[in-house]
């Protein structure tokens, strides 16, 4: 039976810590080693609470005697007939012991046959089902991290992950903090043995750092060897002895600004568990929930993964924390972290879980040595299976169609390559004239902000004069007012060609993405081509961070919807994308699927879209039974009947039919404006010319996944 009280607590400080003033309780074995144990009061708000003992249980427990002292009260107890009974003693001890087997802090001396040269983990009280955690669900997808994250599983470490470990922290200039707290020799000269391999490292500096006190760790004096470090490595044994003395003190913000200018923070066994914002604190199947330091964003980390059989308590641990992804790690095996990057080094494996929903299985994706995966796309894919259980779910349900509108304002949507001049033209005239306030987004081209010169003179070529460059380097601003004044009278925005992925991770969600919205309801135009283009739909297409072969990546599915009910593909003739598009529009056949060519633009207005340039636009709109129909006993086939809509043609999306137009003369065979971030070319057609900023864009080499990874094994399962 679970003591009353027990349970898991979503504050910080994360997990039950003894610090000196708690009350010492005395057993009646004499010689028996004393208990700290921290009471219910003595917890301050917020944290884990541990069993309430009321003033009856302190009372029995006081009563039992302890040396001569204990043996008066007992007389005294005896002579008014109030000595504890044999089955009172009983429970108490069996009381007692149940918050020893629950993790509790331990002053008692160390066993004295432990092998020094493995971790030991405590024992933890697990045979039992715990209380649910209160759900807590994340909501965005982390940023990269900064710095370096090497997030070993325990047990005997291949020289590897050392290795690695040192030439993140600088080889032979490496200053290493080694933090044993953890370990139940913490603090004494057992501790030795495990500490002097370091010593051995060709380091620059070795230091060791260690307390029980909270109050010590919150000290500016205790921490001051963190601001030279350039490592800092966690000893395994048990997290929650690291949690509860370092957790929301000066340390953890030290340690925290080391990451900060690019430092490499790694641990084992326990040091791996605290990594993670959500830490498991214990449970063999059913696991027990705190809070780690939280280096590491959006994951549940667990180690000794599959040598001990975790899946079930990772699996778990992800019910209770919708919107998490499951990170475990076997013994002998690292996770290292980098910017965006999940990269593994040793002997097995790391385990990935994207929880099931209602819709999806369980996803399992196992990482070996010298394989990579993206987390912030893993984490972004746990938040979008989460949130589709609670609200509309990412296809575009079928009254959607007759809504795909643009009802105020005007969208210019261009297929990459050379920009028609017409749609340049439109697309000014559509803000208001040259005099018309204008803004070009440039995120979509990299990390880095290219100089305004490069983004916005093909505007100032065509005629507008009041054009302005807006590159957020977070997500941050993207929530900061003052770099919101800037679309506050916008009448045209322009988003450049590049990766989209990059425009997701700075504006979807954020007030920023309102302020777009915003424009068009003012009655302005927003435009943009390639993934300027791809963005402006419902549904994302081709945002994959790891490369735009795939036209569809969980995680990033959600455009700006700008278009509603539309998902838009671009370079889509020269790439021959019409597979693509119609497999996409065969798993949500509630779509309409558009792709639009080179050197191509359609201009949407209401219910309407016009194609101007050298090229066509093709649309999937609507999904038949072929003539067998769809009671037919052999089965029935959906048949998908593209239209094809030429420059000089309009469509009309409630009809879902073509339209002429009337004046062809001024769409058909108009010189072409190529966008590129270093020149502007006027050309005569020749899309050959045109430089496809998509396909020829660098990658950086760090803050991005690489453009090409190596890819994990996947395997889907239906989950347990």
């Amino acid at each position: 039976m679970i003591p009353a009280g027990w349970g898991t607590s979503i504050g910080r400080p994360k997990t039950p810590y003894c610090p000196a003033s708690l009350r010492d309780l005395s057993f009646l074995a004499h010689g028996m080693p004393s208990l700290s144990i921290a009471t219910k009061e003595s917890a301050k708000d917020g944290e884990a609470k541990l069993p309430e003992l009321t003033s009856s249980d302190v009372a029995n427990l006081q009563s039992f005697p302890s040396g001569a002292e204990g043996n008066q009260r007992a007389q005294l107890q005896k002579h008014k007939h109030l000595t504890p009974s044999f089955p009172l003693f009983l429970a108490s001890l069996v009381f007692v012991g149940s918050l020893l087997a629950s993790g509790l802090c331990i002053d008692a001396a160390p066993p004295l046959h432990i092998d020094l040269a493995t971790e030991v983990e405590p024992p933890v009280s697990a045979t039992l089902p715990l209380p649910a955690a209160p759900l807590e669900m994340a909501t965005w997808a982390p940023e990269p991290i900064e710095g370096s994250l090497v997030i070993a599983g325990g047990g005997v470490l291949p020289p590897a992950i050392f290795e690695k470990f040192m030439e993140l922290a600088g080889d032979s200039a490496a200053r290493l903090v080694i933090i044993p707290t953890a370990s139940i020799y913490a603090g004494t000269p057992e501790i030795e043995p495990k500490v002097d391999p370091w010593r051995h490292r060709n380091a620059a500096s070795v230091h060791v750092l260690h307390t029980r006190s909270r109050e010590e760790a919150n000290t500016d004096e205790f921490s001051r060897i963190l601001d030279q470090a350039t490592g800092v490595w966690f000893m395994g044994g048990n997290q929650n002895w690291i949690t509860s003395v370092y957790a929301e003190t000066r340390t953890e913000e030290r340690l925290s600004a080391l990451l900060q200018r690019g430092g490499v923070i790694g641990g084992t066994s326990a040091g791996a568990a605290i990594m993670s914002q959500v830490m498991i604190t214990g449970g063999k199947y059913y696991p027990q929930l705190g809070e780690g330091l939280g280096f590491l964003q959006g994951v549940v980390v667990d180690q000794h993964f599959l040598k001990r059989q975790r899946e079930t308590r990772l699996k778990s641990a992800l019910t209770l924390r919708p919107g998490h992804v499951g990170v475990g790690i076997d013994e002998g095996t690292a996770l290292v972290v980098q910017g965006r990057r999940f990269d593994v080094v040793g002997e097995s494996e790391v385990v990935v879980y994207l929880p099931e929903n209602s819709r999806k299985p369980l996803k399992e994706t196992r990482i070996s040595h010298g394989r990579s995966t993206d987390f912030v796309t893993l984490c972004r894919a746990a938040i979008e299976r989460a949130a589709e259980d609670d609200k509309q779910t990412l296809e575009v349900r079928q009254p959607s169609i007759a809504r795909t509108q643009v009802p105020q304002g005007t969208l210019v949507i261009v297929g990459g390559g050379a920009t028609p001049a017409a749609a340049i033209e439109r697309f000014i005239e559509a803000a208001g004239g040259p005099e018309a306030p204008m803004v070009v987004v440039s995120n979509a081209l990299g990390d880095e902000a290219p100089p305004a010169s490069q983004v916005v003179n093909w505007l100032t070529k065509a005629g507008a004069r009041n054009v302005s460059q807006l590159h957020t380097s977070s997500r941050a601003e993207a929530h900061d007012p003052e770099k919101a004044k800037l679309l506050e009278s916008a009448r045209g925005i322009w988003f450049t060609g590049g990766r989209q992925w990059r425009l997701v991770d700075r504006y979807l969600d954020t007030p920023m993405l309102s302020h777009f919205q915003n424009v068009l309801k003012r009655g302005g135009v927003i435009g943009g081509t390639s993934a300027g283009a791809s963005i402006q739909g419902s549904y994302l297409v081709r945002g994959n961070p790891e490369g735009n072969r795939e036209i569809s990546a969980e995680g990033y599915e959600r455009g700006f919807g700008f278009l509603p009910g539309v998902a838009i593909d671009q370079h889509f003739s020269e790439r021959q994308r019409l597979a693509d598009l119609v497999s996409l529009k065969t798993r949500y056949p509630e779509l309409v699927a558009m792709g639009i060519d080179e050197s191509t633009a359609v201009i949407v207005k209401g219910t309407q879209l016009e194609v101007i340039g050298k090229q066509t636009v093709t649309i999937l709109d609507r999904t038949e039974f072929d003539r067998t129909g769809p009671h037919d006993p052999s089965g029935s086939e959906r048949k998908l009947e593209p239209a094809v809509v030429r420059s000089g043609e309009a469509y009309d999306f409630v009809s879902q039919k073509r339209i002429a137009i009337a004046d062809k003369s001024a769409q058909i065979d108009s010189p072409a404006v190529t966008i590129n971030s270093s020149s502007i070319n006027v050309t005569e057609n020749k899309s050959s010319e045109a430089v496809d900023l998509e396909k020829d864009l660098a990658l950086p080499a760090t803050g991005d996944s690489p453009p090409a990874l190596k890819r994990p094994a996947m395997r889907t399962s239906a989950g347990q």
